[in-house]
């Protein structure tokens, strides 16, 4: 009985025990070899069968060397109270790297592979520390492939909070439709997103200033092992149940930095979903913790320690003395006086009078005349427009303009960067500035996420004699406005699951500065050249 049931327990195994591919694949394994299993041939007593071992090898053949292998068993019987449990090694050819592992039932436990540098047995101190650090850089710092994690993010402009949870341990809270037990579908995909968003609001509750507000889902993915399908946006792909995972950021916007942040997670259970862990990036610090079925208090707290606020884009309001329209300096006094004499003189001569009767008046009148030279009017000449600024005051209005500009791009909603553009820019250029900009801040492989701008770089800047004509409907440039070409940097980050990308971005463009009821904006704004560098990403330094 012992050596036939030999035989029917390796065809169970091949059964019972899943090997995947990073793709989710199941692999077909067949058995290779059977182990020597001397039974004496009185049997043997059940209080001793466990002294005894089976011992089985079976192959699974793969066309490439794997990046990723996941494990996983279901040796379970419903009726029997205390859980199977397989001790998982596994051991990479050529590399003195094991992994081990306890899997519990349907818990899938996933290893990578480093084929290109696999750890030398020989290997020091520190080229250990190097492989180690050039794994987490590979993976981003996510080397739990069966872990929950959440990372929060507070901003002066924003809260957000991701998590990336294995659909495994999602779909033993929610329930997710699916017609192959072991792919999720594009369309069962999305027939899963309300569920998944309504899972969230109520598992994952934020507090801000005391209040608990609503999440905005900004994205909700779908990939697998490699963190690379949530680093890079791509399009919708099959995935795997056994390893696959989903990547939920849900956003709460602020109008400043909050006094205080609160979060928790409120739903676990017993046999798949036991922990969560928690990365909270808040102004110069990080903070790591653990939620966790076994805990009373799962919540994690942030306080505004007293950072000042960043200061609001304002007006840049135009200098009087700069703006007003050309004048002269006239003695006009003394023409009045001098006028007034000449048309007395004028009138006695036509009349004839003797110059005897009129002297008495003309002498007066030449002293005035000559008395009040020196005392100056300016005057308005006749047609002039406003003096055009000097270089230097119009570099200076022009670096505050273009500080508010990309200022107001710090702001999440539209609402509040519409408000905070109309301080610099004027008329159809608001749109036009809003959409441009737009655009060239969206990182595409992050699904049109708008960088945040770390840096601004001026290269150069002087008075263009060519001014900006790229806007429709944009007011002519008059005097004293001016065209101002502009060389610059901008280097943008959009930072997401504990990982930056970021991207530089190189301009050369011309914008019209005008004079709008007292405040310099700008009314035109020509693109003559963009370049848009690579996108590098890497995990953040803790």
């Amino acid at each position: 009985e012992l050596r036939e049931a030999f035989d029917i327990h390796a065809g169970y195994l091949l059964d019972k025990i899943d090997v995947f591919n990073a793709a989710g694949d199941r692999l077909v394994g067949k058995l290779l070899e059977k182990g020597p299993f001397e039974i004496p041939d009185e049997g043997v007593p059940s209080m001793k069968l466990m002294e005894y071992h089976l011992n089985l090898t079976f192959e699974y053949e793969l066309a490439t060397p794997p990046e990723f292998i996941t494990f996983r068993h279901d040796i379970t019987d419903p009726n029997f109270t205390r859980p199977s449990e397989v001790s998982l090694t596994v051991k990479q050819a050529g590399s003195e790297a094991v992994y081990g592992a306890n899997m519990k039932g349907l818990t899938p436990e996933t290893v990578r592979f480093d084929w290109e540098n696999p750890l030398s047995k020989t290997a020091t101190g520190e080229e250990l520390a190097q492989w180690f650090e050039r794994q987490r850089d590979e993976t981003l710092g996510l080397t739990n492939y069966g872990g929950v994690y959440t990372f929060i993010y507070v901003t002066p402009f924003e809260t957000r909070q991701e998590v990336l949870i294995p659909i495994g341990i999602l779909a033993s809270e929610i329930r997710i439709a699916q017609a192959d037990p072991y792919y999720l579908e594009v369309e069962e995909q999305t027939a899963a997103l309300e569920s998944i968003r309504g899972f969230f609001s109520s598992a994952a509750p934020l507090t801000i200033n005391g209040q608990v507000v609503p999440p905005r889902f900004d994205r909700i993915d779908f990939g697998g092992l490699d963190i690379r399908d949530f680093a890079m946006q791509r399009e919708p792909k099959r995935v795997s149940v056994a390893n696959g995972r989903v990547g939920v950021i849900m956003s709460y916007p602020t109008r400043k930095l909050p006094d205080s942040v609160d979060a928790t997670w409120l739903r676990f259970n017993d046999k798949f979903f036991r922990d969560v862990d928690v990365v909270a990036f808040t102004p110069g610090k990080t903070d790591r913790k653990q939620f966790s079925i076994f805990l009373a208090d799962n919540s994690w707290h942030w306080a505004n320690p007293g950072l000042p606020e960043l200061p609001e884009v304002v007006a840049v309001n135009t200098d009087s003395d700069a703006t007003r329209p050309a004048t002269t300096s006239l003695p006009l006094v003394s023409f009045a006086c001098t006028g007034i004499a000449l048309l007395i003189l004028t009138g006695s001569l036509l009349r004839r009078f003797r110059i005897k009767k009129i002297i008495w008046f003309l002498i007066p009148l030449a002293i005035a005349a000559a008395a009040t030279w020196t005392l100056r009017t300016d005057v308005r000449l006749p047609g002039s427009q406003p003096a055009t600024l000097a270089s230097d005051r119009a570099a200076d209005v022009f670096d505050q303009l273009i500080k508010n500009m990309f200022r107001s791009f710090d702001y999440s909603s539209e609402e509040d960067i519409y408000d905070s553009l109309s301080a610099s820019t004027s008329g159809p250029l608001l749109k036009e500035v809003y959409l441009k900009m737009r655009k060239s801040l969206e990182i595409k492989e992050q699904g049109g996420a708008i960088a945040t701008i770390d840096k601004i770089e001026i290269v150069s800047g002087e008075i263009s004699k060519q001014p900006a004509s790229s806007t429709a409907g944009a007011m002519p440039l008059t005097s004293p406005g001016f065209a101002w070409r502009c060389k610059w940097n901008l280097t943008g980050t959009v930072e997401h699951w504990g990982h930056i990308h970021q991207r530089t971005n190189s301009y050369d463009a011309i914008f019209n500065v005008q004079n709008i009821d007292g405040e310099w904006k700008f009314t035109d704004y020509e693109t003559l050249n963009e370049k848009q560098g690579p996108v590098t990403f890497g995990p953040r330094k803790m």
